[in-house]
């Protein structure tokens, strides 16, 4: 069933034109069509090509389960996510607090804010909150719940921030060099960016291959490493990099990602749990969170 697609001819990030085939995965979530994820030849940047258009990408998050749009909590996963979830929420806090020069008065903007909790439990830390966020039920949900501050574009907001973040967000962004570039300038002096990324090189990923989840193709456009965001860090004139993980994350895709290849719920835990324990030598989590200075 797939709908029109788009070739992509050069790397997202290097702008070279060669690829070969890294990956084929499918789309559970509407369709059950297959995906190819390509790497780049040159910089062995992975990206989903072809893709849906523009036009033709909002299909493909036409499912009720799709938990960034949700406050559904039926079910054992959307329980479990909804619990850490408040979990994480603490811990990124924290980590916003250590790294960001302005302690107080602090003004932070989520992108992709979803319903609207993590900016709710910030503004609850007395930070100043906005959000934007493009699905027009999610959005509405976060104003009705919270009272939220949140717009449909970017460029509804004619203001500066301290802190910025991206939790899941830029991997469905089809032209994320620009968005970084038009985040990075709403950036007040010494202001950051945080992006909450999925890593493909993690052991997770590699232990479930086509069935990692947090492929999630074609809605998950690019894929990326710590290698790439380096990258970008140093072509967009970012001051330094910090990396710290997501824990929990390699539970919850080990887990889901069990269920997508037919094994058993608890074969996903133990693997979530390989994978940290994995990673703590090779700081290849499931996910990670990047922390890029102005």
């Amino acid at each position: 069933m797939k709908h029109q697609l788009k070739e992509i001819s050069s790397c997202p990030i290097c702008e070279h034109k060669t690829f070969k085939s890294f990956i084929k995965c499918k789309d559970h979530n509407f369709s059950n069509d297959v995906f190819t994820i390509v790497e780049c030849e040159h910089c062995s940047f992975k990206f989903t090509n072809p893709r849906p258009t523009p036009e033709t990408i909002h299909l493909y998050y036409q499912n009720d389960n799709y938990i960034s749009h949700t406050s559904s909590k039926k079910g054992i996963f959307n329980k479990v996510y909804h619990l850490v979830r408040q979990y994480q929420f603490g811990y990124k806090w924290n980590i916003i607090k250590k790294t960001v020069s302005n302690k107080n008065n602090l003004r932070l903007l989520d992108f992709g804010c979803g319903t609207g909790e993590f900016i709710d439990y910030c503004k609850q830390k007395n930070a100043t909150v906005f959000g934007v966020e493009k699905d027009d039920g999610a959005r509405s949900l976060a104003i009705k719940n919270y009272q939220l501050n949140v717009k449909k574009e970017l460029s509804d907001f004619n203001e500066n921030f301290d802190v910025i973040t991206l939790w899941h967000v830029l991997e469905h962004i089809e032209d994320f060099k620009l968005l970084l570039i038009k985040l990075k300038k709403l950036l007040n002096d010494n202001g950051i960016i945080i992006l909450g990324l999925p890593n493909h090189n993690s052991y997770d990923a590699k232990t479930y291959q086509e069935n990692w989840v947090a492929y999630d193709v074609p809605i998950h456009l690019s894929h990326f490493t710590r290698a790439d965001i380096l990258k970008l860090v140093d072509e967009l004139s970012f001051t330094s990099l910090i990396s710290k993980p997501l824990f929990f994350d390699a539970y919850y895709i080990s887990m889901l990602s069990a269920k997508k290849s037919g094994k058993q719920f608890l074969g996903g835990l133990k693997n979530g749990w390989l994978s940290n324990t994995k990673a703590k030598k090779s700081g290849e989590y499931s996910s990670l969170m990047y922390i890029l200075k102005n």
